[in-house]
């Protein structure tokens, strides 16, 4: 495969002349099947970040494959941007989708992205106050650690620092609590004023570090919140459609949030899809509002019928009877699996995680987490022995699809005890 000298592409971190330089351009993915993919330069991975984390039903789902080339064939595009002619499957997906839902999260806008659609929430949260008369409301107040995106505001949302300072000036309204813990996050809200602040932000599970909340947590939240009028946003862009076992982590609330966000997994990873489900309330407040000024929130490809097709068939999947009972049982296999296989390895530490969101702790000699830097150079150790991850502070993220097999599980296991064996720690 042959590639210009100037080298066009640029995305990631750094250029794309870094990466031709620092790198091999047989690196280029070229196939996938199943759980595997393969490199220009026919290297074969087990992908156990799922591509971004979105790959959930592996590159072999034919159902979904075939409900997108039967959308195409029918409807190829469309929008729900403007209402005059929206598609009649975004539609019916819409309704699909709340259904799945608890009470009262009956409304559905779509997107592209989950940054997008985070950044949605906010500003629809916002949007909600100043059209009924209280617009001093703007502040959001999310968690360090936490991940929402990039974006003029979702880079605000997400709590890493070094983010905020690459990208300044950022959103002036969005403040962070160093813990996701209710007092902390009930201390920075009474500081700032309950009457001052209009949502606060969270994940089920934290993205930056890939730390689980429990569901206790979660429920006090939004009781406490709900108390203070003070919306509740649960981003689960990531932990949703089924990563962790269940269609959504607020499923299993026994109080709904006001919002959730939904994303990657949507199609699972077929088309740029994500989703933004509203509580009724904020609906009706906003159905028939002073002037009819609807919220200017969207972009051309909303609701575009070959991601509502691909959403419909991954529905049918992850409702199909025991499916997202077998991806429980596969991620408690996995988790025995890690360790016992990986007993003897000085570095690895505990499993984390729930479903199809795991991460292995990883240690220097004297207990100390491995640095991000660390944590990025074995994850090219485990590249080079046929195995692609994520990396994070102190842990190896491994989100396999959640179609992966016993067979490849073990051979997961095989190729991460091969890396830290070959990996030479640097500190």
């Amino acid at each position: 495969m042959d590639f210009p000298a100037s080298y066009a592409a640029w995305h990631g971190l750094s250029p794309m002349t870094d990466f031709f330089r620092d790198s091999d351009p047989g690196r280029f993915l070229v196939a996938g099947s199943g759980s595997h993919v393969t490199d220009a330069a026919g290297r074969r991975y087990l992908d156990a970040r799922s591509s971004m984390w979105n790959l959930t039903l592996g590159h072999s789902c034919e159902p979904v494959k075939e409900a997108m080339r039967q959308q195409l064939d029918v409807l190829p595009s469309g929008t729900v941007l403007r209402y005059e002619h929206p598609p009649a499957v975004a539609a019916g997906y819409a309704a699909r989708l709340a259904a799945l839902l608890p009470d009262p999260l009956r409304h559905v806008r779509f997107g592209n992205t989950g940054s997008q659609m985070t950044e949605q929430a906010a500003m629809l949260s916002r949007f909600h106050r100043r059209m009924t008369g209280q617009p001093e409301r703007r502040y959001v107040v999310a968690v360090h650690n936490g991940y929402h995106g990039t974006g003029p505001l979702a880079t605000a949302l997400t709590g890493e620092p070094i983010l905020h300072e690459w990208s300044a000036p950022v959103d002036a309204y969005v403040r962070h609590v160093t813990a996701p813990t209710l007092p902390e996050i009930l201390a920075l809200v009474d500081e700032i004023g309950p009457d001052q602040v209009t949502a606060v932000l969270v994940e089920p599970v934290l993205g930056s570090a890939i730390e689980p909340v429990s569901l206790p947590f979660l429920t006090s939240l939004i009781s406490e919140c709900r108390a203070r009028d003070v919306h509740v946003i649960l981003d689960e862009v990531t932990t949703g459609a089924g990563r962790t076992g269940t269609m959504t982590v607020t499923e299993r609330l026994p109080v709904a949030p006001d919002m959730v966000v939904l994303g990657k997994g949507l199609s699972a990873g077929y088309f740029p899809l994500a989703a933004l489900v509203v509580a009724r309330s904020i609906f009706d407040a906003l159905a028939d509002p002073p002037l009819r000024l609807g919220f200017p929130n969207g972009s051309t490809t909303d609701g575009h019928p070959i991601g509502m097709a691909a959403g419909l068939a991954v529905l049918d999947v992850l409702t199909a009877d025991g499916f997202l009972a077998g991806v429980r049982d596969t991620g408690r296999h996995l988790v025995d699996l890690l360790a016992s296989g990986l007993a003897d390895e000085p570095a690895a530490g505990p499993v984390v995680g729930e479903g199809m969101m795991l991460a292995l702790g990883l240690a220097y000699d004297d207990g100390e987490p491995w640095s991000v830097r660390e944590v990025n150079r074995f994850r090219l150790t485990c590249r080079d022995h046929g195995l692609l991850t994520s990396y994070a502070p102190g842990f190896l993220p491994l989100m396999p699809p959640l179609t992966l097999s016993r067979d490849e599980c073990a051979e997961l296991v095989d190729r991460l005890r091969a890396a830290l064996g070959a990996h030479k720690v640097e500190r």
